[in-house]
């Protein structure tokens, strides 16, 4: 009740109805960048799919033609080695691509985290547990002090 109290009284119902209005507009504004993220994401996600499978195939033939030309000439053998090595080194720079899109996203959810934790002023509530603790300490050794006089 003293929180209404204090509250100031002359504020009138049309500027409570604006700042509501702002409120709804700013929501807006966050769900459409939200829908255009995902937008996004969705086709990144789509194109490397795609270039994965390319990429698959076109090494799966390539395999295949070079394969049957290494059983004759060793240069072509050396070739079929390099191949085999690109194609593995493809692969792990498309598993780091995706390993990297997985930590940027943990990472943004860890800060959405460490700003949820500081609004909640966590901080300031264990400093003041502490000041009570030592409080309580200092009380209870006055107390102590007291009963071993008496």
């Amino acid at each position: 009740m003293t929180e209404f109290e204090s509250l100031p009284k002359d504020v009138s119902r049309s500027a409570y109805t604006q700042r509501i209005l702002e409120i709804v507009g700013n929501i807006k504004k966050q769900k459409e960048e939200i829908t255009k993220i995902l937008s996004d994401t969705k086709d990144l996600q789509k194109e490397i799919n795609s270039l994965t499978g390319k990429l698959d195939r076109t090494f799966a033939v390539t395999d295949e033609l070079v394969f049957k030309d290494a059983k004759k000439d060793e240069s072509v053998r050396k070739a079929y080695k390099y191949l085999a090595a690109l194609h593995e080194n493809c692969t792990q720079l498309i598993q780091t691509i995706e390993d990297t899109g997985t930590i940027m996203r943990e990472i943004r959810d860890l800060e959405e985290q460490i700003d949820t934790e500081d609004g909640k002023k966590t901080t300031s509530n264990l400093e003041k547990i502490l000041e009570d603790y030592k409080a309580i300490r200092q009380e209870n050794a006055a107390l102590a002090a007291k009963i071993r006089e008496a």
